[in-house]
């Protein structure tokens, strides 16, 4: 078996790549100190980077979605509470149209009391033009398009109401495959005449013109058209109380589904300080010693001696 000399550039080349070792050790867990991350690069560690990266992917799209949800928010709020308003505006013409029907009133009484209606009338058509963050919230999918338009006598009295919006809605997705009917099409709030729906507008004209003509009979009529037409207003505040309780729902699973990806990130990345620390310490000193062992082992060259 033959022998090996170790030379002197031998060993000299040995000792600069194991301090070159020690120092890359320093400079990642340096790296590491300064960023809080134990993994900087996918090289640091392929499999843990692939598991934070697939969950920094999820944590984005849900932080979209989260962000979906808080823009029609608002905008479901408002809608309910204009239906809502319209309610209250039915149900007072209702206690008006019944004050109108008693024989108690005489016509100075019902004229009165028309002026009312008249009023919660152009009430109700503010309420069918309501805008939300500059859209209207009634129009369909028009929504830059005022929805209701009244055509008046020369009185200034609304003698007709007409639908210019369509009865398209908008959806927006809230989660993965899941999407939701934000608005509420004015058409089917206020202006059907199919099946048991009520056409809200031509209701209180009609009410209005009766009790200026004294006509109780059709007073009557005009009394059970508004009790249809609450039922009618409840099943669009129905439908809009459903997409909240169902997209509240799906905010609070995608938060906790938020917490958990933040925690896989959290541990497959990030540093455990005290650690890092106490191996940077460790690190370090082993460096120093390598630096005073080099050295001792390393001989002096003639150079040393020259000068």
């Amino acid at each position: 078996m033959g022998a090996y000399r170790i030379t002197q550039q031998m060993m000299v080349s040995r000792v600069l790549r194991n301090l070159s070792l020690q120092n890359r050790r320093i400079l990642d867990l340096q790296e590491q100190l300064s960023t809080g991350q134990s993994v900087n690069r996918p090289s640091d560690n392929p499999m843990a980077a692939r598991r934070a990266i697939n969950a920094q992917n999820v944590l984005a799209q849900n932080t979209q979605y989260l962000t979906n949800i808080s823009t029609i928010g608002p905008y479901l709020t408002e809608t309910e509470t204009s239906i809502s308003t319209v309610e209250d505006f039915r149900q007072r013409a209702y206690e008006l149209t019944l004050q109108g029907l008693s024989d108690t009133n005489g016509q100075t009484q019902r004229d009165q009391i028309a002026l009312e209606i008249n009023s919660i009338l152009e009430d109700v058509i503010t309420q069918g033009n309501y805008v939300s963050n500059g859209r209207y919230i009634f129009a369909g999918t028009r929504t830059a398009t005022k929805p209701f338009t009244a055509t008046r006598n020369a009185a200034g009295e609304s003698t007709a109401v007409a639908f210019e919006g369509n009865t398209e809605t908008f959806e927006i997705e809230i989660c993965t495959g899941t999407r939701v009917t934000v608005n509420q099409s004015g058409e089917d709030v206020f202006l059907q005449t199919t099946g048991t729906s009520v056409n809200i507008f031509e209701t209180l004209i009609n009410i209005r013109d009766h009790l200026r003509a004294g006509d109780t009979a059709s007073l009557q009529s005009d009394l059970e058209d508004l009790v249809q037409s609450q039922d009618q207003l409840m099943v669009a505040v129905a439908k809009i109380g459903a997409t909240q309780s169902r997209i509240e729902s799906v905010e609070g699973n995608l938060r906790d589904i938020n917490t958990q990806m933040e925690k896989v990130i959290s541990d497959n990345i990030d540093a455990d300080f005290a650690d890092v620390v106490v191996n940077l310490n460790s690190q370090s000193n082993a460096f120093q010693a390598s630096l005073s062992a080099a050295a001792r082992v390393i001989q002096p060259s003639l150079l040393d001696f020259l000068g």
